[in-house]
């Protein structure tokens, strides 16, 4: 078990073809045993559903006996707006999960003014996927967009220069990286 705070994606699905997809990002709080996020559930057949619910709520962990690993025992409620409005909840979860990872879970969703309950259905952990790295923007991409479109010379003039500067330093910013990436292997070598 992480001890602080940290972030869980959970799928919940049976292996019905069509069948409601629910997907719960959540933010844990170790400490104080507080759980909050999102959840959202999907369902591709007729009616089709894209259902959105702030949730909250706490755990707390069941160990049957002292040489087994305990379970989690979760229970959560949700609205469209979150813990303190005033908006009916419109969500409801309880479920036993082994460390955060699997387990079962029943849950219940108001959609068009009427409860929806999915019961006894597994859990398991999202994949995560790593978002390929993007083009560096430079910093002074904005100010010659602006100057350009406001046709002040004074202030295209200063766009080009801070872009020049910017650019200026390039081999300066590559060889302290160099530098940096050496130190780290000198002391991981340790």
């Amino acid at each position: 078990m992480s001890i602080g705070l940290f972030h869980t994606r959970l799928i919940a699905s049976n292996s019905l073809l069509g069948a409601p997809v629910l997907t719960l990002d959540l933010l844990v709080n170790t400490v104080s045993k507080k759980v909050s996020g999102v959840a959202s559930i999907f369902q591709s057949t007729w009616p089709p559903l894209n259902f959105h619910a702030r949730v909250w709520g706490d755990y707390s962990e069941a160990k049957l006996t002292p040489s087994v690993e305990s379970h989690i025992i979760l229970t959560l409620a949700g609205s469209p707006s979150g813990p303190l409005s005033q908006i009916a909840q419109t969500f409801g979860l309880k479920g036993i999960l082994d460390n955060w990872t699997s387990g079962f879970v029943d849950y219940r969703y108001n959609e068009g003014g009427q409860w929806h309950q999915v019961r006894h259905v597994a859990v398991h952990q999202a994949s995560t996927v790593e978002p390929p790295p993007h083009h560096a923007v430079p910093l002074y991409a904005v100010a010659v967009q602006t100057a350009r479109e406001s046709g002040d010379l004074a202030q295209i003039k200063v766009a080009v220069q801070q872009g020049e500067q910017q650019l200026a330093h390039h081999d300066a910013l590559r060889t302290a990286l160099g530098q940096l990436n050496a130190e780290i292997a000198r002391l991981e070598a340790r």
